[in-house]
């Protein structure tokens, strides 16, 4: 037996894994939230499985709806292409465009190139979300974004990948800290001090984890925070040392209170990607943002 699929209840079911719940995906899709709750059963019933697991906190997924996940994010992968592609004939290029980039590329050079490449492509739509690097890698390869933006120093397997910038990281410490006299400091000298870190994941932290394990040091998280205002503001404070991109703390207004100290380490000079699943498979607006976000030799 043939099982046909609507294409409306199939954006209602992502948008119910992706806001969470039904309330939310009844509102980021203006229906009612019975309307939601029966489209799901009806699916159900014919599909003859059950796509969400119910209990008391919300919605989990059932392997039989993580597997329609999938398949419903490629088909409206496949319909946004289609679309970009018939517009391009109708009235000049129009598409989506979601990208993931991590913090450091979203405060330091993102907001930049999107001006740059919105002016030329006025009718392009980007939807522009934070994550951390390995977070992005994954949204990129699940098919929950187009292009993602990361730490070069996580791995992106499956993956085209390019480069995009780079960035240095320094150290930061209140003035009168210890280590604020040095002109330039191994990490090693710092390694000694308490931390204070981005999320667990991030580029940076692996970075800082990898460089203590490779002298036989454990790094020493005090405080954990969700951005780097927080982590400066920790700093300030004196609950640690914190390693963030130099132009980040340059341009935070911060330095009146802060010490930013050169690390010497080569692997503080790092690479920002770019990551995309197979790129001449990609709609004509999310291949023009990537060229555009690829500098030139």
């Amino acid at each position: 037996m043939s099982i046909r699929f609507d294409l409306l209840t199939l954006e209602v079911f992502i948008a119910i894994v992706e806001e969470q719940g039904i309330a939310r995906a009844a509102e980021r899709r203006r229906i009612a939230a019975s309307a939601i709750s029966r489209r799901i059963s009806d699916m159900e019933a014919m599909l003859g499985v059950d796509l969400f697991i119910r209990h008391a906190k919300g919605m989990d997924l059932t392997p039989a709806g993580a597997a329609l996940l999938r398949h419903a994010r490629g088909l409206r992968a496949a319909m946004a292409q289609m679309e970009a592609e018939l517009s391009e004939h109708r009235q000049g290029l129009r598409g989506l465009v979601r990208i993931v980039a991590n913090k450091s590329a979203i405060l330091q050079f993102l907001p930049e190139d999107l001006v740059t490449f919105l002016d030329r492509y006025p009718l392009v739509q980007v939807e522009l979300e934070e994550g951390t690097s390995p977070g992005i890698v994954r949204a990129v390869a699940d098919n929950a974004a187009d292009l993602g933006i990361y730490g070069g120093n996580i791995p992106a397997p499956d993956l085209a990948v390019r480069r995009y910038r780079q960035d240095r990281l320094v150290a930061v410490m209140p003035r009168g800290h210890a280590l604020a006299g040095n002109p330039s400091l191994r990490f090693a000298a710092l390694v000694e001090h308490d931390f204070v870190c981005l999320e667990h994941g991030s580029s940076i932290e692996t970075l800082c984890l990898r460089a203590a394990e490779a002298l036989d040091r454990a790094l020493r998280p005090r405080v954990r925070v969700s951005g780097f205002d927080a982590l400066f503001r920790m700093v300030e404070t004196g609950l640690g040392v914190g390693v963030v991109p130099e132009r980040v703390v340059a341009e935070s207004g911060r330095l009146e209170r802060l010490i930013a100290v050169p690390l010497t380490e080569d692997w503080t000079l790092r690479p920002l990607n770019l990551c995309m699943r197979a790129p001449t498979a990609l709609p004509p607006a999310v291949r023009l943002l990537a060229e555009h976000l690829t500098p030139s030799e």
